[in-house]
């Protein structure tokens, strides 16, 4: 007789390479592709609840071989496993069995685990996958499931159950069809509110947009570009600065130390052309400056390296100002892991738009 330990991990592994979560799995379906099928057991002791039962590939492999439904096969060296059916053809049929084979079952304890939940459910009938509803918040357990069995019989055999009880909790139930359609006008409102949101913030952005390029194309002063060369090697922007602020107002100074040459951006239009109207010589140190106005194809080249810079800048200071608010860097916090439990992130018998709406509170 097979020990606790090594039903568990026939029931784990078969449920990964099962109808259900194979043809749902993008990750274990990449890498069924990458050699023939099979994956190593190096790879399957990176999910979260094989690893909680056992790393050890000999354990793995003494279960699987005491298994009696001829999902799987292992290969030669003991280090790889694959699925040795075929995934149904009509995925949408498929689908659509599972669903009316599901039921909605509500009233457990919180406290309550996946497996505690299988050992429950089991004494109806052989059940392929149990779908735990969380808060998206905090991951709690709501105290309700999804419960797949494998055929119409038992699913029915269940539903009409008279009273159900778990440890003297009285629990109730429904088809998950009936479930959806109760939560049907519940669904709607939040995919309204979902739009919404979403129309909200794109505004925002255009918002933001529109007003960031306001103010980049109010930077952009015609004629207000002196091109200078022959700058002393020992200038600075603040030198440069302070000695073109004699002739006009200057908005910036473009300069490298070190550089022999230097924009200064003026803040009237067409300042930089009456400025070199009006200088006939002009030195710094004893270097003599050699002045010109950047104008046509030249002005418009320059104008829009500084739009870049200015933009690149400011969203910089944008990001720096929302991580010091946060206290930490941005993220993606929902990147793909190897937690593919049934418990977690595993999908319920359904379509992808009605597994969507199972996440939400219940009533």
């Amino acid at each position: 007789m097979a020990s606790e330990l090594t039903e568990k991990i026939i029931k784990q592994i078969e449920y990964y390479f099962g109808d259900i979560n194979l043809s749902k799995d993008k990750f274990l379906q990449e890498e069924t592709q990458k050699d023939s099928g099979w994956v190593s057991l190096e790879t399957m002791v990176k999910f979260n609840r094989l690893k909680q039962l056992t790393t050890d590939y000999k354990v793995i492999v003494d279960a699987l071989k005491q298994s009696t439904s001829d999902l799987l096969e292992i290969d030669e060296e003991n280090f790889k496993i694959r699925r040795a059916k075929p995934l149904p053809e009509n995925l949408s049929e498929f689908e659509t069995n599972l669903k009316q084979n599901t039921v909605y079952v509500k009233g457990f304890s919180i406290e309550m685990s996946l497996d505690d939940l299988y050992s429950f459910f089991e004494q109806y009938g052989k059940v392929l996958q149990i779908f735990m509803k969380r808060f998206p918040s905090t991951r709690q357990f709501k105290g309700s499931v999804f419960v797949t069995f494998e055929t119409n019989e038992q699913m029915k055999k269940f539903i009409e159950l008279e009273e159900l009880k778990y440890n003297d909790q009285v629990l109730t139930k429904e088809l998950q069809e009936e479930y959806l359609k109760r939560k049907a006008p519940q669904f709607e409102k939040i995919k309204e509110n979902k739009a919404k949101k979403e129309q909200q913030k794109l505004e925002k952005v255009k918002q933001q947009q529109e007003a960031e390029q306001a103010f980049l194309k109010e930077q952009q002063i015609p004629g207000a570009i002196l091109h200078v060369s022959n700058v002393p090697g020992d200038a600075s922007r603040e030198s440069l600065k302070e000695l073109f602020d004699n002739y006009g107002k200057v908005k910036y100074s473009d300069f490298n130390k070190g550089q022999n040459e230097a924009y200064i951006r003026f803040s009237e239009e067409n300042k930089a052309k009456e400025i070199l109207e009006t200088i006939k010589e002009l030195k710094m140190k004893d270097n003599l400056l050699e002045l010109r106005v950047l104008e046509g194809e030249e002005e418009e080249k320059y104008w829009k390296e500084i739009i870049r810079r200015l933009s690149e800048s400011r969203n910089k200071s944008h990001k720096g100002g929302r991580k010091a608010k946060n206290g930490r860097k941005g993220g993606n916090r929902n990147k793909r892991s190897f937690n593919e439990d049934q418990d977690n992130d595993d999908k319920p018998a359904a379509t992808e738009e009605n597994n969507k709406k199972l996440k939400t509170d219940d009533q």
